[in-house]
């Protein structure tokens, strides 16, 4: 599975982010390539672990949207998502855009074997969508620990509600990025980093932050079926991000829970995929 990696290298190489002044910063928590680069990581890998999935998009029976928003029937409210993976809209249309068009179009750090592999898998659509059938959402949580995690976990679990109450059906996927760094410059504390080469140094408690990060994502809801409330696949991605323009690398400590590794989440939802929509 690629999609940590990916989501490191691309992480690695400061980009334009922030919506006043757009500085060059690795991470911005005002900005989408923490967002969207593992959403397409998740793409990437999916593609290559479900058979069903790859044959639908090579027969046009589904697309994909990025920040699509989702209308929860149960709540009567909208809720953007991530990633949805979809029928396509009854009013047809496309945006031009494809899989293989948003590395280039959002920075996506590839190595030379995870292009090849790219130009070799089926080549999605981006699209309106219609009837849902699997949602991801992406929440990272990279300083600030302690007051972050009310609102990282309340933001997680509204997704897998706004996602079932769209379709019962569909299946719905979080991934946590948690940072494992000691020290972060914050982009926020920190709007004219680099260019004055001062920076206030934010300061964590690792592992304790990363593990209460971590435990947050296990008190979410899980579900086996298309009943009940929760998430069907759950992963955690660990990240070791300075956001001083050092290399990012993926972390292997504190250790992620079995179920909630990214190579299980991966396969665990596209084996629902395979079952779940084999004969759409």
């Amino acid at each position: 599975m690629d999609g940590p990696d990916i989501l490191a290298q691309t992480l690695s190489v400061p980009a334009l982010t922030g919506s006043k002044a757009p500085k060059l910063w690795q991470y911005h928590s005002r900005g989408t390539r923490h967002s969207i680069t593992p959403c397409w990581g998740v793409l990437f890998d999916l593609l290559g672990a479900s058979a069903v999935f790859r044959g639908h998009i090579e027969s046009g029976k589904v697309v994909f949207g990025l920040d699509h928003k989702m209308h929860d029937f149960a709540a009567d409210r909208p809720k953007k998502l991530d990633l949805v993976i979809a029928r396509p809209a009854s009013d047809g249309g496309r945006t031009g855009k494809t899989f293989r068009d948003l590395p280039d179009l959002h920075q996506i750090q590839l190595s030379t074997t995870q292009r090849e592999r790219m130009e070799k898998l089926p080549n999605p659509e981006e699209g309106p969508v219609g009837a849902a059938l699997l949602a991801l959402e992406a929440k990272a949580m990279f300083t600030a620990f302690g007051k972050s995690y009310p609102r990282f976990y309340d933001e997680l679990n509204s997704s897998h509600r706004a996602i079932h109450g769209s379709s019962n059906n569909a299946l719905a996927v979080g991934l946590a990025i948690i940072n494992v760094a000691d020290r972060f410059i914050s982009p926020i504390r920190n709007p004219n980093y680099p260019v004055t080469g001062e920076a206030e140094i934010s300061q964590h408690n690792q592992p304790k932050d990363a593990r209460g990060a971590i435990e947050k994502v296990r008190q979410l809801p899980r579900r086996t079926s298309d009943e009940g409330i929760g998430y069907e696949g759950l992963g955690i991605i660990l990240v070791d991000c300075e956001n001083d323009g050092s290399q990012v690398s993926v972390a292997a400590e504190p250790e992620v829970p079995d179920n909630y590794q990214y190579d299980r989440m991966v396969t665990r939802i596209a084996n629902e995929y395979d079952v779940r929509f084999r004969n759409i």
